[in-house]
């Protein structure tokens, strides 16, 4: 008798402690934000998205550059081997803005694998407007080093560098310069021996 007396009593606890859980948890569900909070979370975004930007934004702009220069560096690479292997010359030229953007490079002849003229934009990834191309082959009319372009000879040695710009008598180096537009982060590749030696380069001495 005293156990059926238990039973129900522990029974009925149970029924109003689970209703009491249900009522609460309820409550505390229908609990939101006020504006006041939001505004907080909305103003602590925008500031600290205004002190990512600016290191994102020059971050970006240094990889576009690299992405362009290694592209340089490499048909550079490609037309000295060209060179070598058709015992024959090739002149490399390479064209950036106002006149092709992104800019482009031309193999002449054309490559048998690759054609005859190749975008550096890394497949579309470089948009244009981004990046500024130039060489310090300013003049035209002169056969042995076109404008913006170099000559590998059958050796794959180079024909004729620019003239040094401490004296015009002396070879200098050919410098393809590859900066974020307008003005940013600056990378280069250099061919600075007869013999075409080359290299990469950054800062001050991208300088065309």
């Amino acid at each position: 008798m005293k156990t059926a007396i238990l039973l129900k009593f522990l029974q009925s606890c149970d029924a109003k402690a689970t209703s009491n859980f249900q009522k609460t948890r309820s409550r505390k569900g229908d609990n939101g934000y006020t504006l006041l909070e939001l505004l907080i979370v909305v103003i602590l975004l925008g500031v600290l998205a205004s002190i990512a930007a600016p290191g994102w934004l020059g971050f970006i702009n240094r990889q576009r550059v690299r992405t362009v220069n290694d592209r340089v560096f490499q048909s550079l690479r490609l037309a000295q081997s060209e060179a070598k292997r058709t015992k024959s010359p090739v002149t490399i030229t390479f064209s950036g803005p106002p006149v092709n953007d992104p800019p482009i490079v031309t193999f002449n002849p054309p490559l048998p694998t690759g054609g005859q003229t190749q975008t550096l934009n890394a497949g579309g990834e470089i948009k244009p407007g981004t990046i500024a191309l130039s060489t310090n082959v300013t003049t035209a009319g002169d056969t042995d080093l076109p404008l913006n372009s170099i000559i590998f000879d059958y050796q794959g040695n180079v024909k004729k560098l620019p003239p040094s710009s401490a004296n015009s008598a002396i070879p200098g180096r050919f410098v393809v310069s590859v900066s974020a537009s307008p003005n940013g982060a600056k990378q280069c590749a250099i061919v600075e021996t007869l013999i075409g030696g080359m290299r990469t380069g950054e800062g001050p001495e991208c300088t065309p």
